[in-house]
């Protein structure tokens, strides 16, 4: 071959990889002969654009596939260049993403293929093998050392199956890549824990913003056809199962263990439309007001055993809030409207209780959550634990309905407790809201429907005047 062929071999190479370097979608076509389904090519375009992904996922959607493309995708479109590839345990690197490696290069086009030696646990290219090469290595919190140390002016990592990852491995070796020039940090799992750093990468309400996040579910496979869903709900357990959701859905599941409420309890609830309310207990309105463009302001509404609805409002300050329930209040048939509506009182909600009781006659219970207990109170350590272990008590009767509502069911499952004192004490909001993101909004809303009902809880209740209905005369 001439010089001059050399040269422009050389040069049209060059223009490929150019052009490869700018379209993953058409290198994995032309390379690798892989056609990217379309979740796929948007976790390979978040690794293109960007330098911490976190990525969940259900089984089937082809996450391996996708980090093998990627890995091969720098390695034959970057110099300098460092892959290297974390996960819990050596068997499963073997068996999934190297033996996809392995397979996407017996198949490669030249003269990409001639370009490495793939060996069993590295791949090196022949020229300069030093400075462009792909590894993996076994994350462990017994050898952090085997994390640490990894620089190069391109530095690529993976952590396969994160959910499995100790944090420390994250948190004493794996960020410090970031300092590099051009680092990216890609993280890949079934969401299996709530707990952990890659839980936190998606529900930390401080952490999740600095990643880039894709979500595939089961029907994002290749060639998804509806009735294989049917058959693989069944195979998880139903698609109210835990399984179902970390596995098909691809989210995380609701909680790691028992919490205050068994997940059988809100199933049971969600699954009950039966339950009809008593002839003569009131409707009760439970109000868990938020700060203006902060979280949502709850309102629940609850007649004996039976959750009617929930209705949310974001934006609007305690005179906004204040109209709103007036506003609905009045829309409400008379036989249908509230004996009381309860009101989380601390904070802005105290403006708000005074609005509703004030200038709009409604009439109103001042709750404080922080306050001493009304009832059992060797039983618990404050009202909102009290109030919260009876939302418990109700939903454990399993003659009780609840909407079908994500976020109802969500924080319901969430919700820890601790009774090592001797006492329940239910944890701290500001934990439960690192575990999901949010604050637990519809489940204050209802426990404070618990704060004001004789009907089921002993206690005292006394107010200025009954609502409208003479059997309301049972709260005086």
């Amino acid at each position: 071959m001439s010089q001059e062929q050399k040269q422009k071999d050389t040069e049209a190479h060059a223009q490929l990889v150019a052009l490869y370097h700018q379209d993953i979608d058409i290198f994995a076509k032309a390379v690798l002969g892989v056609h990217l389904t379309p979740k796929q090519l948007e976790i390979c375009e978040a690794f293109q654009n960007n330098r911490t992904i976190t990525v969940k996922g259900a089984v089937g959607f082809g996450k391996t596939a996708c980090l093998a493309v990627l890995c091969w995708w720098s390695l034959c479109t970057h110099d300098d260049l460092q892959v290297t590839i974390f996960g819990p345990s050596e068997g499963t690197l073997k068996s999934t993403v190297w033996k996809e490696l392995q397979k996407y290069h017996d198949r490669m086009a030249e003269p990409f293929r001639s370009m490495f030696n793939v060996g069993a646990q590295k791949i090196d290219r022949k020229i300069n093998p030093a400075t462009c090469f792909c590894e993996y290595r076994l994350a462990s919190a017994e050898n952090i050392s085997a994390a640490r140390g990894i620089h190069a002016p391109n530095n690529f990592v993976f952590a396969d199956e994160a959910s499995g990852i100790a944090d420390v491995v994250f948190t004493d070796a794996l960020v410090n890549i970031l300092s590099d020039d051009n680092a990216k940090l890609c993280l890949i799992s079934n969401p299996s824990s709530t707990s952990g750093f890659f839980a936190r990468t998606w529900r930390d309400p401080e952490m999740a913003p600095e990643w880039t996040h894709v979500h595939g579910r089961y029907h994002d496979k290749y060639n998804f056809k509806p009735e294989d869903l049917k058959l693989q709900a069944a195979l998880y357990g139903g698609p109210t199962s835990r399984n179902f959701r970390v596995y098909i859905e691809g989210e995380f599941p609701l909680t790691d263990v028992e919490g205050l409420i068994p997940l059988e309890y809100i199933d049971a609830a969600v699954a009950n439309e039966t339950a009809v309310p008593g002839e003569n207990i009131p409707v009760l309105w439970g109000l868990d007001p938020a700060s203006a463009g902060k979280d949502t302001s709850v309102l629940c509404q609850r007649h004996d055993n039976k959750v009617l609805e929930f209705k949310e409002w974001q934006g609007l300050d305690p005179a906004q809030l204040s109209r709103k329930i007036y506003e609905l209040y009045q829309q409400t048939p008379k036989r249908e409207r509230p004996a009381v509506i309860a009101v989380d009182s601390a904070g802005l909600g105290d403006g708000v209780e005074a609005n509703l009781k004030r200038e709009f006659g409604l009439e109103t219970c001042r709750v404080i959550f922080k306050n001493r207990p009304t009832r059992n109170v060797e039983k618990f350590v404050s009202l909102k634990d009290q109030i919260y272990w009876e939302t418990r008590e109700w939903l454990a009767s399993e003659e009780v309905s609840i909407p079908n509502n994500a976020r109802l069911i969500e924080e319901l499952a969430s919700v820890q407790y601790d009774d090592t004192s001797g006492k329940i004490k239910i944890e701290e909001k500001k934990l439960t809201k690192k575990r999901i993101g949010r604050s637990p909004d519809h489940f204050d809303a209802l426990a404070l429907t618990f704060s004001v009902s004789p009907s089921r809880y002993s206690g005292n209740f006394s107010w200025s005047k009954p609502i409208e209905y003479d059997w309301l005369q049972i709260y005086e």
